[in-house]
């Protein structure tokens, strides 16, 4: 049992914070749609808070920004979504018997199996450039909210 734990924990210890390495897989996605517009989302593996699947999503819009030499971005839009995945065991039947003198008996079990695993996705729509307000709503500081983000994303890491 403690290796079934180990080895289960073993599997869910991987990098959190990475760029998904194909569509559907976790990690974050960002699409350039103009000279001053992005898509940035975050797919969070089950087991992953939606509360830290949306940081990380701001923690790499910052990345954006300062990659293209700005210095804070708009959030225009932003979802977060559950996404849900029910893995289906299939039913199962068991009988038993048993006996252990003076006494025996027999067992009959039904189980419907499977389980649901939650996992968050957020995408945002951000703006960048000249245009973007010094403050305004949902203006963030790039600098900044990299800096207050790093120590958790660092410590997803591990």
């Amino acid at each position: 049992m403690t290796l079934a734990a180990a080895l289960l924990a073993g599997c869910a210890s991987g990098p959190v914070y990475r760029a998904a390495p194909a569509p559907g897989d976790y990690g974050y996605r960002d699409t350039q749609l103009t000279a001053q517009q992005f898509r940035v989302s975050f797919a969070g593996d089950s087991g992953v808070a939606r509360e830290t699947v949306e940081n990380f999503a701001l923690f790499r819009a910052a990345e954006v920004a300062i990659a293209h030499g700005a210095p804070r971005f708009q959030v225009t839009s932003r979802e977060t979504a559950p996404i849900t995945s029910h893995s289906d065991y299939g039913p199962s039947a068991n009988v038993g018997y048993g006996w252990g003198f003076p006494y025996w008996g027999t067992g009959v079990g039904y189980s419907t199996g499977g389980a649901s695993r939650t996992r968050y996705e957020t995408s945002l729509l951000i703006r960048i450039g000249p245009d973007v307000p010094a403050q305004a709503a949902d203006v963030f500081d790039a600098r900044e909210v990299k800096a207050n983000l790093a120590a958790m994303v660092a410590a997803r890491q591990t």
